[in-house]
């Protein structure tokens, strides 16, 4: 996952195991994305991801997913996505969004 996010945001990323410190290097554009990537990824685990306005960098677009159509998008286990993802260079998740907040 850290070599993910590296790659969509051109930041160099790594994690101390001992720590589990997530240190990122580059620009400060390439940090801010990296770490917005790593946010989204980490709050995915235990729930939706949400979207604010002030996240939008030039590298956000959104879809609206119909509810019958998200076991299609995301495919068994996850794996349509992630070969989206791959095939693209793109992280994808889905989100709760309310760009008011």
């Amino acid at each position: 996952t850290k070599d993910k996010i590296a790659r969509v945001s051109g930041a160099e990323v790594d994690i101390t195991e001992r720590t589990r410190v997530l240190e990122i290097r580059g620009s400060k554009v390439q940090r801010r994305k990296a770490h917005k990537y790593a946010v989204g990824i980490m709050a995915q685990r235990t729930g939706p991801v949400s979207v604010r306005e002030d996240y939008e960098d030039g590298d956000l677009t959104m879809l609206s997913v119909p509810q019958e159509a998200v076991g299609f998008v995301t495919g068994q286990g996850g794996n349509f996505l992630r070969s989206i993802e791959e095939e693209w260079g793109a992280l994808m998740f889905f989100v709760d969004v309310d760009l008011s907040r």
